[in-house]
């Protein structure tokens, strides 16, 4: 991944004093709804996209629960709807600062590569995101 990529997001920890309307895609709630399993479980991410488009665009849902394609853990996707409710704990704070980073794109055998070195003949070396 670009450091440049990183550069352009923020974290923070969010709560929602009320409860958010969710829509169950985990386990076998997509199978009770009729979704095909392309949408839920495929490797390419068009099918679940187009999901989501269609649950946002036809349901007051705030968001979707699932299971992630990569790790089988659960998710949340929140829709900006239910932004105006959450409340941050403390200001963002830019992804590339967290801490956690680097052990995160360690799991994910990933690597941070800045976009010079991904422009020149070199191999590319990890970048310390922390």
């Amino acid at each position: 991944m670009l450091r440049e990529e990183l550069d352009r997001y923020s974290i923070a920890v969010i709560r929602n004093p009320v409860p958010l309307f969710l829509l169950d895609l985990r386990y076998e709630g997509a199978n009770l709804l009729g979704v095909s399993t392309d949408a839920v479980q495929a490797r390419a991410q068009t099918s679940g996209r187009r999901l989501s488009q269609a649950i946002y665009d036809r349901t007051d849902f705030n968001g979707i629960l699932y299971m992630s394609r990569i790790t089988n853990k659960q998710c949340v996707a929140c829709y900006d709807r239910a932004v105006p409710g959450l409340e941050a704990d403390s200001p963002a704070l830019d992804l590339i600062r967290l801490s956690a980073l680097g052990r995160i794109f360690d799991v994910l055998h990933g690597t941070v590569i800045s976009g010079e070195l991904s422009k020149s003949a070199r191999r590319p070396s990890a970048v310390d995101a922390a």
